[in-house]
């Protein structure tokens, strides 16, 4: 379960801040999303806090 001091609020929380998204910081996302098989409510309410902010443009993907 995501708490503040996990490690995918973490990353979430490094994108948001700087603005951007690197592709190795997505590797590692989908890594520690994956991890354990399952995706639980709050992994998936960080996971849609990043996405929101890349639809609306405040986190940018970087190639």
């Amino acid at each position: 379960m995501s708490s503040p001091d996990c490690p995918i609020t973490d990353l979430v929380s490094r994108c948001i801040q700087a603005r951007t998204i690197t592709q190795s910081q997505y590797q590692e996302l989908t890594a520690l999303v994956l991890a354990d098989g399952t995706v639980d409510e709050s992994e998936r309410k960080q996971v849609n806090r990043l996405f929101d902010a890349i639809q609306v443009g405040r986190v940018r993907i970087l190639d």
